[in-house]
């Protein structure tokens, strides 16, 4: 089985990396209609296989509204005997998604949307430099990812709550910065895209007229670095590279 998951390791664009999130919990509340008001802390430089805030329609079919929770960032299948390869899973393609055996359960049943404030990626300059950007949205300081979700159970019985972003291609103001960019939903679409309707508007690239982007420290590269200091713009790059990460 380990095999097959390698094999699926390999239909993953590995893509958006690192984001952040720093609006204060009401806001993330409003915006995604969850009744909880949990004590989530700013964070600056979230990376692959943390513990990450995804919201999601609730169980209760009965239920009204959405619900928050907490989801390791990089899908683990269901029927996956290991967790070993999660951090192949953080990204999938919105193109092949729905027909991939490691995503597509998920695609069809068990949607979510990831809260974020902006995404960061790294722009190549040669064979060993690489600038970061953040990229966000001018008007809307808070958005969300498109996602999906799995419940995983390891072999001694713990479950595991997993979660991947989709990727699409670069909107053309940032395709200078990355061939990718994550899913971006629309306010507007979050129960569009929760519910699984139609998909062809969803999965296009973001309007380039609402994004912007500016360049940041060579700092958010260290995943230990986590503050205010890693979104400020920043024009200075070094000879160091930022380690492959998409």
């Amino acid at each position: 089985m380990l095999i097959i998951a390698k094999y699926y390791v390999d239909q993953v664009v590995k893509m958006c990396g690192r984001f952040n999130l720093t609006s204060p919990v009401e806001a993330i509340r409003q915006l995604f209609g969850f009744q909880a008001s949990p004590n989530l802390q700013a964070r600056y430089n979230i990376a692959p296989t943390t513990q990450i805030a995804a919201v999601r329609l609730p169980s209760n079919k009965s239920a009204s509204g959405t619900e928050l929770f907490s989801a390791h960032w990089g899908l683990i299948p269901s029927w996956a005997k290991s967790a070993e390869y999660s951090a192949k899973m953080i990204n999938a393609r919105s193109e092949t998604v729905a027909d991939k055996p490691a995503f597509r359960s998920a695609y069809k049943s068990r949607r979510c949307l990831i809260p974020s404030n902006g995404f960061y990626e790294w722009q190549k300059l040669g064979k060993t430099k690489k600038q970061p950007w953040l990229i966000s949205l001018q008007d809307t300081p808070l958005f969300a990812f498109a996602g999906l979700w799995e419940s995983w159970t390891d072999p001694e019985g713990k479950t595991l709550e997993s979660c991947t972003i989709l990727t699409t291609k670069a909107a053309d103001s940032i395709a200078f910065i990355h061939h990718r960019m994550p899913v971006i939903i629309d306010k507007a679409k979050f129960g569009q895209w929760y519910e699984g309707g139609s998909e062809d508007d969803l999965l296009q690239p973001f309007d380039s007229a609402k994004l912007t982007f500016h360049k940041v420290s060579q700092s958010v590269g260290n995943v230990r670095n986590d503050d205010a200091s890693l979104i400020a713009p920043c024009e200075s790059i070094t000879s160091n590279p930022q380690q492959e990460l998409f």
